[in-house]
């Protein structure tokens, strides 16, 4: 069978299953095991039986469930409402301190446990109160589900762990790669929210209650131990003091010795934060063998050689193959989790963009920034549809999407601006690597 029949079958199938309703990971390994049966016959399935062995005992992969746990164990301690409350407490009189102060928590929860804490937490603590406070519905959700999703860009991110592990780049590299353009999108989320209380204040009410600066600074103790915790794990990994690996294990142990200096180490937290732990690792893997088991069958059936002599026989700027491949990510987030893009196309896109002459570092930030917006798009967006889940009764489907498009366009601002200035992803890991 030629690689061009293949290709067709195989993607064919795929998102046929797929529009049938079956999980990506399910679709994904079962035509990956048929067409490895019936291309390369019986003997090859010995294949799939030692590449999963072989990704269920990556050393690596440990990097995914000690970092999950690290950031579950400061939410489910009750850490991360503290933060807000604290922080609240330095920002009361400022108009849309409260958003500020929700893009903040969300930026440190990123930084200690990846996606999904923030917009969880602060739906349930900071929209409440936002919406109490007389802000815009606009901005008191989509400050949140914003600033919830920089959990993608920002380190330790669970899917640029997986997408280096496909991609088989430094994770390191791509966690350093993130920090600028997640900081600049935070910061311009800031500046959003500043200019839009200053345009229309009373969208954005200021704070009538009295805080005093014992207050203030009696709460900085709810902030410090988590800074701390961040600092240490991404300084070690910053002056190579430790691998990625071994600083998500510091960070797991760092989490449970804040926990217990506040008197929360608790057996409900403890199996709580197990548990979600082992739910989203087991997630990651259920998707990261079927793939890599896509991609092991896609590439000794000859894709990489009919792909990289396709695009050599293209008669454009490289620009413009880059484009496409940006908008394809576009159209697959918006229907598509971002785990299962990662893994049908970094593989594939990830080689064109090498024999492109782009630099990898800069590609997969692009890539990750584009399944960062994919968290936002209607209609399958799953902060959209978390959000929902979280928000109060009197929030609608159609405020929660009616929140989204500043937000998204930030996000594309910055996405082009990194694709025009390939510094902003590359300095800092060429700087510390």
């Amino acid at each position: 069978m030629s690689i061009e029949l293949i290709t067709i079958t195989l993607f064919g199938g795929l998102l046929i299953l797929l529009a049938l309703g079956i999980p990506v990971t399910f679709a994904l390994g079962a035509i990956t095991v048929a067409f490895t049966f019936l291309v390369e016959g019986p003997d090859a399935l010995y294949t799939i039986a030692t590449t999963t062995y072989q990704q269920i005992t990556s050393a690596t992969l440990m990097t995914i469930p000690l970092f999950i746990i690290m950031g579950n164990l400061l939410v489910q301690s009750g850490i991360s409402e503290r933060m807000f409350n604290g922080l609240n407490y330095w920002l009361s009189g400022v108009r849309g301190g409260l958003a500020i102060v929700s893009i903040v928590v969300c930026v440190a929860l990123a930084m200690c446990g990846g996606f999904g804490p923030g917009i969880l937490t602060m739906g349930l603590v900071a929209v409440p109160a936002m919406l109490k406070h007389n802000y815009s519905k606009n901005i008191a959700l989509g400050s949140v589900m914003a600033g919830g999703v920089l959990g993608e860009i920002i380190p330790p991110a669970i899917i640029m762990i997986i997408f280096a592990f496909i991609a088989r780049i430094s994770i390191g590299k791509l966690f350093f790669g993130g920090l600028i353009p997640g900081f600049l999108l935070a910061l311009l989320y800031i500046l959003y929210v500043v200019i839009v209380g200053i345009v229309s204040p009373k969208s954005l009410p200021k704070s009538t209650e009295t805080i005093t600066w014992a207050m203030r600074f009696k709460a900085l103790k709810e902030i410090f131990l988590p800074c701390m915790l961040v600092v240490l794990v991404l300084g070690s990994i910053f002056l190579g003091i430790a691998t990625p690996t071994e600083a998500a294990g510091v960070g797991a142990l760092g989490a449970m010795a804040i926990c217990a200096l506040h008197g929360k180490l608790t057996w409900l937290v403890i199996r709580g934060s197990c548990s979600e732990t082992l739910k989203i690792t087991g997630m990651a893997l259920w998707i990261l063998i079927p793939a890599t088991l896509f991609g092991v069958f896609y590439s000794s059936a000859g894709a990489q050689d009919m792909l990289m002599s396709f695009i050599e026989s293209l008669e454009v700027s490289r620009y413009v193959v880059l484009i496409c491949m940006m908008l394809v990510l576009m159209v697959f987030g918006m229907f598509m989790d971002d785990y299962a893009v990662v893994t049908i196309c970094a593989p594939i896109m990830l080689p064109i963009a090498l024999l492109l002459g782009f630099d990898p570092i800069w590609f997969s930030i692009l890539f990750i920034l584009n399944m960062q917006m994919a968290y936002l798009s209607p209609p399958f967006g799953w902060a959209l549809i978390m959000m929902k889940g979280v928000a109060p009764p009197d929030v609608t489907t159609q405020d929660i999407w009616r929140a989204v498009p500043p937000f998204m366009l930030i996000q594309l601002f910055v996405l082009i601006l990194v694709s025009f200035f390939p510094a902003l992803a590359t300095w800092l890991p060429n700087k510390v690597f």
